[in-house]
């Protein structure tokens, strides 16, 4: 039977009283999910041949920046149309290549099974200071069933200039500190195993008699991509017989 008029406002008040019933509010919505931008696309594989390719041309350029000797072995990674010069093969004279490195994105592929690569340098003189750092563009192509380079620009050059270290010891008074710090480093670079190289950032007060030498050391597998670094800081306090480093807590 249909409720008479009489009984609808005593529904209506039953009604607002249930929705207002505790435990009887209304469950929230699911949040919605929001993105934003494109769902970043994965880097490609590189290719292990192409890979191998890169790693042995660079590593007979390595060979020749320690033995100028070994330059004509470098060039014939040559083709006749790459007319580069031996400071730019091997690194200018008295220089290391001492580390090199490609990500796997940076190798391009392109037509007749020619591809490409952004290749970055890291020189060093011959006691493991790094004195500059290099960008190129290498193309490589086939030739007699084998890959030689096809095209070889530099793209950018850093020189690691130190003259600004200087004048900061120099301000400080703490020359004296700044060759501790080289010889140790040198000793460093020299007793590695594996390729290495060292860079002095600045020079800062420490304290009073103290001086820290914030430093990095790179290290690397020779004809290998790819390299560690390490920021060093030297801690050093002035003594009876000058600056000497302190030991560090392991």
């Amino acid at each position: 039977m249909a409720p008479s008029v009489r009984t609808l406002p005593a529904l209506i008040l039953l009604a607002l009283a249930a929705a207002w019933a505790p435990g009887a509010k209304a469950k929230d919505p699911a949040p919605t999910e929001i993105r934003l931008g494109k769902t970043p696309q994965p880097v490609p594989q590189a290719d292990p041949a192409q890979v191998r390719v890169v790693e042995r041309f660079m590593a007979a350029r390595q060979s020749a920046s320690l033995d100028r000797t070994k330059v004509p072995a470098a060039r014939r990674w040559l083709t006749a149309a790459v007319q580069v010069d031996t400071n730019t093969l091997a690194g200018e004279p008295g220089q290391t290549l001492v580390a090199f490195d490609f990500p796997d994105g940076a190798i391009e592929r392109q037509t007749d099974g020619r591809f490409r690569v952004s290749v970055y340098l890291l020189f060093a003189d011959r006691q493991g200071k790094v004195v500059q750092s290099r960008d190129e563009m290498v193309t490589f192509t086939g030739k007699a069933g084998a890959q030689v380079c096809a095209a070889l620009k530099v793209t950018n050059t850093m020189r690691w200039d130190s003259d600004e270290v200087t004048r900061s010891a120099a301000r400080l008074h703490s020359g004296q500190a700044l060759d501790v710090a080289e010889q140790s480093l040198r000793s460093w670079a020299s007793q590695q195993t594996r390729v290495a190289a060292y860079s002095i950032e600045d020079v800062y007060p420490a304290g009073i008699g103290q001086i820290m030498v914030p430093c990095l050391e790179f290290s690397a597998e020779f004809g290998k991509r790819g390299y560690d670094v390490a920021d060093v800081p030297i801690m050093m306090r002035r003594g009876s017989k000058g600056y000497q480093i302190e030991p560090t807590a392991n």
